[in-house]
């Protein structure tokens, strides 16, 4: 927050400023007036701009005879602060726009002025203006240029064929899917007004814009510089077949000066392409200069056990496609390891004229038993199109020896479950790991004991019959 003290301050330091400016614009600095033509020949109807400066000068300043053979179309007034002989001064702006009456040589100024030194007078200035030109005025062909270049995404090969040119030539004909580079430009020498161009549509395409409308100056030239709108496109054509570019329409008024405007319509020739249907029978087609596989492991399969979670990465990468354009990747099924997507990301990036396109695909596993697992080789067939070869990239397989768990690994996994069955036989199996010789020991005592007491029964048996039948012989029988 600002204090009365300071604001007070300030105020003292502005008013001595002033103060030292108006002491030095009186007494240390030459009082001048100054005139600034921008033009030294015109034609008539063209308007000129006098820029009026003055230092240590009263007002009013005598302005008349600027408009002596011209009238005033506009004025802006403003001021700046100058260096001049080591000191700060005021210097007075004045900006006019006038239009000349008449052909022949017109003269500005002089304009006078009063200073504390007494009268000041400026320069003159002398414009010739010439006859209008002629009221029919138009471009020249070469003035407004259309040109809509076709390129592959290595650049080698051009694809700049009018309807009327017949499609023959293999280097002209792409594959579909394959990149393509749309490059437009609109070339002009004049200002150009009321502007509208329309663009084709590439029906049958997919784009994917670098710069839309880019304006630039070519002053490689001396005597006249280029004025260049662009734009650029990455084409990727969706089928085989015929395909064509349409035409760049282009309509506006092109200004050379005030009375010098003529209105054109030009269009360029549409462009037709016959693109080559994908080679080979691959399930997926991915014509692209250069293809990557990798294969990344959250952990050393090497120390996979039953049980393990392991989270795997494939990561394909590929120039001059796009990141649709990539294929789905799901490794093949292993025996007693389970395979589950997690998720997948596609990401391009636009560097120059190359398109990296990249696929991240992320899948959990899990070993279900402590055996040899075989992983089979992950394939991605691909076109190269920098020598028209079918190519391959590959993860190559690989064979994990799952081992068994930790005993303190498969209590704590059957812990987290809610199956008593498995908590009775995890317990069963570690009393019995541990005390397995006393067992077996009692296993076999017990079957001895079993055993006599059977042949114990069996003797108690017979000796009850035996006593039984006795008894039955001794009794005398009924009469």
């Amino acid at each position: 927050m600002v204090t009365r003290p300071l604001l007070l301050f300030f105020t003292c330091v502005l008013l001595c400023f002033s103060l030292i400016i108006d002491k030095v614009d009186a007494a240390d600095v030459n009082p001048a007036i100054t005139l600034l033509g921008s033009n030294e020949t015109v034609y008539r109807g063209d308007s000129v701009i006098i820029e009026l400066e003055s230092v240590g000068i009263s007002d009013p300043l005598d302005t008349a005879p600027l408009f002596q053979g011209a009238d005033l179309l506009r004025e802006t007034r403003g001021t700046r602060i100058a260096v001049i002989n080591e000191r700060v001064v005021e210097m007075k702006l004045r900006r006019m726009e006038l239009i000349p009456r008449h052909e022949g040589r017109v003269t500005f100024g002089p304009v006078t002025g009063t200073s504390s030194r007494g009268p000041v007078t400026s320069n003159t200035i002398v414009i010739e203006v010439q006859p209008p030109p002629e009221s029919n005025w138009e471009p020249a062909p070469d003035d407004l240029q259309i040109e809509v270049k076709l390129t592959t995404g290595d650049g080698a090969s051009m694809i700049n064929l009018p309807d009327s040119v017949q499609a023959s030539d293999s280097v002209s004909q792409p594959f579909v899917g394959q990149h393509i580079i749309a490059d437009i430009e609109l070339r002009h020498r004049n200002p150009i007004a009321d502007e509208q161009v329309t663009l084709p549509d590439f029906d049958g395409f997919d784009i994917l814009e670098q710069y839309v409308e880019r304006r630039t100056v070519d002053t490689r030239e001396s005597d006249n510089s280029w004025r260049i709108t662009a734009w650029r496109y990455h084409l990727f054509a969706q089928r085989s077949g015929a395909l064509s570019v349409g035409p760049v329409s282009w309509k506006g008024t092109s200004i050379r000066s005030r009375t010098q405007r003529s209105s054109f319509d030009r269009r360029s020739p549409s462009h037709s392409l016959h693109i080559k249907p994908a080679a080979g029978s691959a399930k997926w087609w991915l014509p692209a200069s250069e293809v990557t596989l990798k294969d990344h492991w959250s952990m050393d399969p090497r120390n996979l056990t039953a049980g393990d979670e392991i989270l795997r990465t494939i990561t394909i990468s590929a120039r001059d496609v796009l990141a649709s354009h990539l294929p789905d990747i799901i490794p093949p099924e292993s025996r007693a390891l389970t395979t589950t997507p997690i998720s997948q990301t596609r990401s391009q990036q636009l560097t120059g004229n190359d398109i990296t396109a990249t696929a991240i695909f992320e899948f959990r596993m899990i070993a279900q038993s402590p055996i040899p697992v075989f992983l089979d080789t992950v394939r991605v067939p691909w076109f190269s199109t920098m020598d028209s070869q079918s190519r391959e990239a590959i993860i190559p397989a690989r064979r994990i020896n799952v081992g068994l768990p930790d005993r303190a690994d498969l209590l704590a996994s059957i812990a987290l479950e809610d199956s008593w069955s498995d908590r009775i036989l995890l317990r069963l199996e570690g009393s019995t790991a541990q005390w397995l010789p006393w067992h077996i020991s009692l296993a076999l005592l017990s079957l001895v004991a079993a055993w006599l007491c059977s042949l114990e029964l069996r003797h108690w048996l017979r000796e009850r019959r035996r006593t039984k039948q006795g008894i039955d012989s001794t009794v005398l029988p009924e009469l």
